[in-house]
């Protein structure tokens, strides 16, 4: 076991080794930021007989609530074996003492892992329990680009979405909110929900200012905005997404409202920000099965897509596996 000082060229070898993407030390120095109140990095290694490093998970401390009860979670990641060494049940292994460690030294902070399907197998070896799946959805904010596929020709396309766009445009302008505002910037307001509405019975990721500032604006490779609705003065919802207009679509990847009313204030007027925007086609969200926006997404005009991906959870006392998670793509912490 170690911590991250010291230990970034091994971390940063391993990882890119194993990945399709290579990372900067920059990211992982990002990455591997302690929050404020909670316990600094573990990373786990399994060595050769040799002594060389082969293999490696981390767990990285961030601040979650529980109602009103703030709780530092192990989230894991960087899950890296080398492929010589695959084949083994070397990962069951090298899972399976993290999580003891985590249990003996840390027997208070729930854990979470958003894994890939080998490493899921071998987290449920370990005796890590699936809490539920990851589902996208997704508004089309222009169906033209999906018809021209099938209709082989973007006049035509262009003709049979005009129809479709007014439909979705006069929901909007029912949906949308009789008073209040949405403001865009590149930096979060100053004050801002922390939980959503139902968030007093479910893990949500901590979002004060401090952790928006880092996951969003301190991010060395990605740009996102922050979509603010207003009404009489104060900050009632926030949704905050990555911009890739140019590709044609935007990614959500957090959201937070007083109520489901003010959620669905600012992403109508988010929405009616998309229509108007050129070459956008579509707004994607990746939400938990449990989360309490699906609902919402739905009356907006969001569809539901095949899930893509599941989270695993585990904890000394039993707590994390019995609680529901309200999970985005904000989680992902990458």
């Amino acid at each position: 076991m170690s911590g991250f000082a010291g230990a970034e060229p091994e971390i940063l070898r391993l990882r890119n080794t194993n990945r399709d993407s290579p990372e900067t030390l920059e990211y992982l120095r990002w990455r591997y930021h302690t929050a404020p109140g909670c316990p600094p990095p573990v990373v786990c290694w399994l060595h050769a007989p040799g002594g060389e490093r082969i293999g490696m998970a981390a767990a990285i401390f961030r601040a979650y609530r529980f109602g009103d009860e703030r709780v530092p979670t192990a989230v894991i990641g960087d899950i890296s074996l080398d492929a010589r060494w695959r084949g083994r049940g070397l990962g069951e292994r090298l899972l399976r003492h993290l999580s003891e460690h985590l249990d003996e030294h840390h027997p208070r902070c729930p854990c979470l892992v958003i894994p890939t399907d080998s490493a899921r197998r071998s987290l449920a070896a370990a005796g890590w329990v699936t809490g539920g799946e990851l589902l996208p959805m997704v508004y089309l904010s222009d169906v033209g680009p999906y018809l021209k596929p099938l209709v082989r020709s973007a006049r035509l396309a262009s003709f049979l979405a005009r129809p479709l766009r007014r439909f979705a445009g006069r929901r909007l302008q029912r949906l949308a909110p009789p008073a209040g505002t949405l403001e865009l910037a590149d930096v979060p307001p100053e004050r801002v929900v922390d939980s959503p509405w139902g968030g007093e019975a479910a893990m949500v990721r901590d979002l004060s200012g401090e952790t928006l500032h880092w996951r969003y604006v301190r991010h060395p490779r990605m740009r996102f905005r922050f979509a603010a609705f207003r009404e009489a003065g104060a900050a009632r919802g926030l949704a905050v997404f990555e911009d890739h207009a140019a590709a044609g679509y935007w990614i959500i990847y957090d959201l937070r409202a007083a109520t489901a009313a003010d959620l669905r204030a600012t992403l109508a007027l988010l929405l009616e920000r998309a229509r108007a925007t050129p070459r956008l086609s579509s707004v994607r969200v990746l939400l938990s099965g449990s989360h309490p926006a699906h609902e919402v997404l739905r009356q907006l005009g969001f569809i539901a897509r095949p899930a893509e991906a599941v989270y695993q959870v585990h904890s000394r006392d039993g707590s994390a596996e019995r609680r529901p998670w309200y999970l985005t793509q904000g989680d992902k912490d990458t």
